[in-house]
């Protein structure tokens, strides 16, 4: 018979064992529930990262799209290279480019595959003001200016759409105020040199010629293109508003109006140099002049009488001077532009002095010392420049339409005059007599810019008639070996000459 000892020892024994499986059981399933509710927690967690990703990588997308949409949509429509506008260029026949008397400049017409193709009438004369449109090249000149009007979708919301259901429209036809006559005259003269020259109305501000030399045949472009990225000329830069020079003794209209406009003391004695901070400046060819006032100074172009007064005005005045006359000022342009600036903050003493007689660090382009003696010849008021007088749709409804706008009030009506007499004394009797024309008055002022090579940059600036200007002018070449009275100013009288010969003003 078993001990019931024994038996109660094994039954205990039992129960301690199940005892120890029930705890064991329990500790695997709080573990598991444990296990469950970490591999939950972090599961939800990476869902959540995976949420805010998404959420954040939407709103970059949002953003970037309205970066684009507010700030870069309209650089990236007018990029000339932009594929999308060969799309519309497919579909309309691209708008005509005329001068102001009705001859064409450019227009297209269908090849044999039935591309459009661009045609230049006065293809290397007027290229620096008309551009080139090419499909591997993309665009410059009025070409790119004015391409979304040429193609009549500026300003049209629904004009998208509409080119892709109307396959055979037309593009806008532009009015250029350039007047092609006059064009070919400055263009024949300038040829032969490396240069530019922009004829304008100093009343209105209409350019009436843009010239730079040597030029390119855009008909023949895609054709020429590697000899033409090929040469040093700079032939497919337009000279005449993308040109920054040192503007020589041209300057010295701005330094004149700034003595009058100041009641600068006139008097001064030349003893053929200057010395400002240990620099000497002298006068051409080491003149000599003794007494001089401002109206013998400006005639001779004497150096050290404006380095002298440029001293005496200060930074400050000249600096207000200069801005009158649009220095360090944007303006808007038919075409790309760059600004004429000099650095004020940036000068010392010496470099004001020089700056006052058209050295220096000024930078200026032939456009803005045309505008400059524009305002002189229209009574201080300097008008703003304009290429494209109207648009007309296919139609012939005049969409668009400028208007003579005055840039800035430059100087007073007063001062404006006292310089123009001092521009009819360069001609009558200074350092323009070159540009003499016995039968039409010229005002002008020469200029000349001496170059590292030991080359200039020869400059005339003028306007005609002088009592009643209908042109005025600037003219400079490139690396000359001549002054600007020996080099610009008998090409200004040429020009001149023949403009008058050939156009009417009534």
């Amino acid at each position: 018979m078993p001990d019931k000892k024994s038996n109660k020892k094994r039954i205990n024994k039992k129960s301690f064992l199940d005892k120890i499986k029930e705890i064991e059981e329990k500790q695997r399933y709080k573990e598991n529930s444990q296990l469950k509710v970490l591999t939950k927690s972090t599961l939800n967690k990476r869902l959540v990262f995976v949420m805010v990703f998404f959420v954040f990588l939407f709103m970059f997308l949002t953003l970037y799209l309205a970066y684009f949409q507010l700030f870069r949509a309209k650089t990236l429509a007018d990029d000339s290279h932009n594929r999308r506008l060969w799309l519309n260029e497919d579909l309309v026949k691209r708008g005509s480019i005329y001068d102001r008397n009705g001859n064409i400049l450019a227009y297209s017409q269908k090849d044999d595959s039935g591309k459009q193709v661009r045609i230049y009438n006065y293809p290397v004369a007027s290229a620096p003001v008309t551009g080139y449109s090419s499909t591997t090249y993309g665009k410059t000149g009025i070409e790119k200016s004015f391409n979304k009007e040429l193609l009549a979708i500026s300003g049209e919301n629904f004009s998208q759409f509409r080119k892709m259901v109307v396959k055979n429209d037309t593009g806008n036809d532009l009015h250029l105020s350039l007047d092609q006559n006059i064009q070919n005259i400055v263009y024949d003269y300038l040829s032969y040199y490396k240069g530019a020259c922009v004829v304008m109305n100093p009343s209105t501000g209409q350019v009436l010629a843009m010239v730079s030399t040597p030029s390119f045949n855009p008909n023949s472009l895609d054709a020429d293109w590697n000899s033409l990225i090929q040469t040093d000329d700079g032939r497919l830069i337009n000279r005449a508003c993308l040109g920054l020079y040192r503007p020589g003794s041209t300057f010295k209209i701005l330094t004149a109006t700034s003595i009058l406009d100041n009641n600068i003391d006139t008097s001064y004695n030349d003893k053929g140099s200057e010395i400002i901070q240990g620099y000497e400046i002298k006068n051409f060819e080491d003149q000599v002049f003794g007494n001089l006032d401002l109206r013998s100074a400006f005639i001779n172009s004497a150096n050290t009488y404006f380095a002298n007064k440029t001293v005496k005005l200060g930074k400050e005045k000249m600096a207000k001077t200069s801005k009158n006359f649009g220095f360090n000022q944007d303006y808007k342009f038919d075409l790309d532009k760059n600004n004429s600036t000099i650095p004020f903050d940036d000068l010392n003493e010496a470099d004001l002095a020089m700056t006052g007689f058209g050295y220096g660090k000024t930078q200026v382009t032939p456009l803005h010392m045309a505008m400059v003696t524009s305002a002189i010849a229209n009574n201080g008021k300097m008008m703003k420049p304009r290429l494209v007088d109207k648009i007309t749709n296919k139609e012939e409804r005049v969409v668009y339409e400028a208007e003579d706008e005055v840039l800035s009030k430059a100087t007073s009506e007063k001062t404006a005059n006292a310089i123009r007499d001092l521009m009819v004394e360069v001609i009558n009797n200074g350092t323009g007599q070159a540009a003499y024309l016995d039968w039409i008055q010229l005002a002008g002022k020469t200029g000349t810019a001496d170059k590292a090579d030991g080359n200039v940059d020869a400059w005339f600036v003028g306007f005609a008639p002088a009592d009643d200007p209908k042109i005025a002018f600037a003219i400079v070449v490139e690396d000359s070996q001549g002054t600007g009275g020996e080099v610009a100013a008998p090409l200004a009288r040429n020009i001149v000459r023949d403009i008058f010969n050939t156009v009417s003003f009534d």
